[in-house]
């Protein structure tokens, strides 16, 4: 690369060659290689056989070796081929060229010189995040798809109309379509055709051609062109929630790929059959019209109704759960899940499994509050336990016959308590329960004494501020969460739209819970330059505003009653409910809603649970909210399935906030992201997200939400020890779980590589001195931890007391191992003496030990090695697992061996350790997918490279268990995660050499909830 650099995007190693250019460049950026991608970026370098040798290298991720190997094959190539121009050699320290000058936009997740391929997983990029990364650094854009639809077109639209503006030669957008099956939309062609530098051109001849095509393409300079292929059409379905399949073709990999795409496109482009489409011909919108809606006419709808047989995995991990919850002892259970997630079909077969552990059907009482619901639920009951005439309807008038299985309303439930004594139903379940704190209910529970008790809701939480939890042994005993509902498209997505509206709220009062209501309707009602901008916002996003159904959330009475008549006198029909309207309009408001007689709703406080409205598709939030709860109940009105929409439009208008305004619970509710990563999410646009789902916020939004959370999340010793101040005069008094609970913190927020409890005590001003400060940071290496069984032996340690029995004292050693960082292992006396002279230490370890408990996944309590404390599925890092399995004994040195297997020869066992994302980024399709789950029972391993068929390590495995070996399987998602213990694994089945590819067959199934991560792909 002899010639200056010009400006764009690179992703291009930094060479020797490449280096010099690099100090005359204007801005250039570049950043370190991660050492687990060297071997991938070298070898696309030397390619063939040369790539293959590499990858065998640099397998151990050894710079040094990545350096001195490439410097050395260039040298090779170059004596080989005296005329070869070979830019080879990196320059030191490894980097590679990512951009020159000002980028355009912003660049995909995946790279832009490797192919790779999305399949919905949901550890991959959002399809519809890529395709608008990839249009913002691209030079010009074709697009080949069958059907275009508006919600589509904006999916993409901010990155077309960026595209649209740009200096490059026209036309810098192209697009190919079809009339076929008549799903393609005329407001969609008309938003793309208008765009400057855009040309549409589509196919009316749908009887001869049938054009299915789904393929994206990206020109760029530099041998960076990219191409999508597959299944997803420009739709808001396809591009979201769709099962859709796209390849991604790099043409620095896969050249002759995209050349072919290339004169494909250009082919049919030329053809006669694809006439332009111009939006303003008359004539030819007829015909287009035509076409279109004789294909819908003809269309035949083939789709059935089917009822599942066995549950699905979701389910599956729910019910997994309860069995799991009445081991422990808990026979009154919670069970949280969104609204259509199937929580009657859990609690059907929840019943079906405890009567075929039983060996017969237990009495069982359904309530429900509404007496639509018992049919269904009767129904659902039925055919799970496989009994056409299972369970009778108890509601109105009506009375049990033989009262053995009823289906009941609480309004009719006192007639059958009378009736029957307290235990005459062994289980009850309760639907809708977050009613249960009503007096109603009370009264019901009070006449109930079941053998188990289970809880059905989607909203937990009451705005009454009541809780259920006293009634179900003050836990959740399962739950469902937004995220893994939207996952398996049990819920519509939605489109998410944080708008900057200017308002000023920083002089408005403030309180613990957060902005003074009436200084804030204060501040909207009246406000028309900001209604005026919700309406301009909402018009930007919906082709057609007379075809919303919308609902708008005010912060006030007053607010409701201004926006409605604001948005009504500018065109759009809207009306205000509230708790004060008519009952008349309340009543009719829903109906009018769906039939569009009013386009929008405002409310205050009304429709934020208890009404059933899966026709709405669009939501503003017009009012300030820091409360997940009410953010959730707000998202969960648009998000109902319904035939009429295939996503639901959010728009979030966003003031300047105080500095005590937290973003971090809203946007982890909206996102499900845990808190550590939703900065760094909220830097690159959001890009791992469940699918069919987008959020994305404008530039001023963006910038007062990162500053936001640059100050409150973790927010360093300073911060904490402040929270710690405001929670509790002195902070004495306030244990480590109650901090967190108050706060919601994680404990690794608490302890840090930098600080642990007693450091953020003395911040809050209780005594504490520097060694004492230093050894509670120690117990930050124990955070991991939810084994409930060696929680408890650390507690017993703690009290002062040496376990005399064999796993106990190997417990205290991992303690030891894990919590001290070099020396000896101490033997569990010594560990016991030490912990009782420093009575605070062990209070706070009893205090975290205690709150990691409480926050452990309930599990069944299976060992599968006696000899060893290890619990299958439980976590535990690589120090703990050495010691728990004999390999450091009390008096030897604190180390870890290191590297992917730890042979114990004496007993002929072998451990594998195995990282299942080993780039050490969130997304590399090149080092992905070498070890995952096959299903629960089965898991894909590869060996290292140098292992053989034929060599003894190969050996090893291909001849077990014939040759007393047996395997244990450790896996952890990335480095930064803890081993989960996933028990013996037999040899299957092999394939390949150096390295070997072995399929093994687990002796215990994995769990459902872990088995969602370890899978490549994501359930559904």
């Amino acid at each position: 690369m002899a010639k200056p650099l010009v400006p764009g995007v690179y992703e291009h190693p930094v060479t020797k060659a490449l280096a010099p250019l690099l100090d005359h460049a204007d801005r250039a950026v570049v950043e370190a290689i991660p050492p687990g991608q060297l071997s991938a970026v070298v070898s696309r370098q030397l390619d063939g056989a040369i790539r293959q040798l590499f990858a065998a290298s640099a397998s151990r991720d050894h710079v040094d070796l990545s350096l001195a190997l490439s410097s050395r094959l260039s040298a090779a190539i170059a004596e080989v081929a005296a005329d070869a121009t070979s830019d080879l050699d990196l320059a030191p320290p490894p980097r590679r060229l990512m951009s020159i000058g000002e980028p355009m936009g912003g660049r995909p997740t995946t790279s832009l010189t490797r192919s790779t391929l999305f399949t919905r997983s949901h550890r991959e990029p959002r399809l519809a995040a890529e395709l608008i990364a990839e249009i913002d650094c691209a030079d010009r854009v074709d697009l080949l798809v069958a059907f275009i639809t508006v919600g589509g077109v904006r999916a993409l639209r901010d990155a077309l109309e960026r595209l649209a503006l740009r200096s490059t030669p026209s036309p810098r957008l192209r697009v190919l379509t079809t009339a076929f099956t008549g799903t393609t939309e005329m407001a969609a062609l008309d938003l793309l055709a208008r765009l400057p530098g855009a040309e549409v051109r589509i196919s009316l001849d749908t009887r001869r051609t049938r054009l299915h095509a789904k393929a994206y393409l990206f020109h760029r300079a530099r041998e960076l062109s990219t191409a999508y292929v597959g299944s997803a059409n420009l739709t808001a379905t396809a591009l979201g929630a769709g099962h859709e399949w796209m390849l991604k073709v790099s043409a620095t990999d896969l050249a002759h790929v995209v050349e072919h795409f290339e004169g494909t496109f250009e082919t049919l482009w030329q053809d006669a059959e694809f006439e332009r489409y111009d939006p303003d011909d008359e004539l030819q919108r007829a015909r287009v019209t035509a076409a279109l809606r004789a294909e819908r006419a003809s269309a035949v709808d083939d789709a059935l109704t089917l009822v599942a047989l066995r549950p699905y995995p979701f389910q599956e991990a729910i019910l997994e759960r309860l069995a799991a919850e009445r081991q422990a002892g808990h026979r009154r259970n919670l069970v949280v899940a969104a609204t259509g997630t199937g929580k009657t079909v859990v609690a059907a077969f929840d019943y079906a499994r405890l009567a075929a552990a039983a060996g017969v059907l237990p009495r069982l009482l359904f309530l429900a509050h509404r007496q639509e619901l018992l049919a269904q639920a009767r129904d659902t009951f039925r055919h799970v336990v496989g009994d056409a005439a299972f369970g009778e309807l108890v509601h109105g008038g009506a009375e049990a016959t033989r009262a053995d299985h009823v289906f009941a309303t609480i309004q009719s439930s006192a007639g059958l308590l009378a009736r029957f004594p307290a235990d005459h139903w062994g289980h009850v379940i309760i639907d809708e329960c977050h009613h249960i704190p009503a007096t109603s209910y009370q009264d019901v529970l009070r006449r109930l004494r079941p053998h188990t008790l289970v809880g059905l809701t989607a909203t937990p939480e009451r705005t009454d501020g009541r809780s259920l939890l006293p009634d179900f042994d003050d836990r959740v005993a399962a739950e469902l969460r937004l995220w893994h509902a939207l996952e398996q498209q049990l819920l519509v997505p939605f489109d998410y739209y944080g708008i900057s509206d200017g308002t000023d709220l920083r002089h408005v009062r403030w309180s613990r819970t957060g902005y003074d209501l009436g200084g804030l309707a204060e501040l909207y009602t009246g406000d028309h330059a900001r209604a005026d901008l919700v309406l301009r916002q909402l018009a930007r996003r919906v082709a057609d505003v007379r075809q919303l159904r919308g609902l708008g959330f005010c912060v006030s009475v007053e607010h409701a009653e201004f926006m409605a008549a604001h948005a009504t006198a500018r065109g759009i029909p809207s009306i205000a409910v509230h708790g004060g309207t008519a009952a008349s309009i309340r009543e009719s408001a829903p109906r009018r809603l769906r039939e569009r007689e009013v386009n929008l709703v405002f409310t205050c406080d009304l429709y934020n649970e208890g009404v059933d409205l899966p026709f709405v598709d669009t939501l503003l939030l017009l009012r300030p909210t820091a409360s997940a709860t009410l953010f959730l109940q707000q998202l969960g009105r648009g998000l109902r399935l319904h035939e009429d929409k295939t996503a639901c439009l959010v728009l979030d208008f966003i003031g300047q906030h105080r500095e005590e305004f937290r973003f971090e619970a809203m946007l982890g509710a909206l996102t499900g992201l845990p808190r550590a990563k939703l900065r760094p999410s909220v830097e690159r646009g959001f890009p791992l997200l469940p699918s069919g789902c987008a959020v994305s916020l404008d530039a001023v939004a963006r910038a007062q939400i990162l500053d936001a959370l640059r100050r409150t999340l973790g927010g360093g010793l300073r911060r904490l020890g402040g929270e710690l101040r405001e929670l509790s005069a002195s902070g004495a008094s306030l244990s480590l779980g109650e901090f967190l609970r108050e706060t919601g913190r994680d404990a690794s927020e608490v302890y840090t590589d930098d600080f642990g409890w007693r450091a953020v005590q003395r911040e809050a001003g209780v005594p504490c001195d520097d060694a004492e400060a230093e050894t509670s940071r120690c117990l930050g290496r124990l955070v991991h931890a939810d084994d409930p069984g060696h929680l408890a032996a650390l507690r017993y340690i703690a009290a002062g007391n040496a376990p005399t029995d064999d796993l106990g004292r190997r417990r205290a050693l991992m303690y030891d191992a894990q919590v001290r960082a070099r020396g000896v292992l101490r033997a569990a006396e010594a560990t016991a003496v030490d912990l009782a002279a420093r009575p605070r230490l062990a209070a706070e370890l009893v205090e975290l030990t205690e709150h990691l408990a409480s926050a452990a996944t309930p599990r069944p309590d299976v060992w599968p090695e006696p000899d060893w404390p290890l619990a299958l599925h439980r976590c535990y890092q690589r120090r703990e697992i050495v010691t728990a399995v004999g390999e450091r004994r009390a008096g030897d040195k604190i180390s870890v061996p290191q590297g992917g297997i730890l042979k114990l020869d004496d007993s002929r066992r072998e451990l594998l350790f195995v990282t299942l994302d080993k780039s050490g980024g969130e997304f590399t399709a090149t080092t992905r997918y070498r070890d995952y789950a096959i299903s629960r029972d089965l898991f894909h391993w590869e060996t290292q490279g140098v292992a053989s068929v034929d060599s003894a390590a190969g050996r090893r495995y291909l001849d077990s268990p014939a040759n007393g070996w047996r395997f244990f399987l450790f896996v952890r998602f990335d480095r930064d995660a803890p081993y989960t213990f996933l028990g013996p694994a037999t040899y299957l089945q092999h394939a390949g050499d150096r390295p070997i590819g072995i399929t093994w067959r687990l002796t215990h199934p994995i769990a459902p909830d872990l088995l969602e991560r370890f899978l490549v792909l994501g359930q559904s």
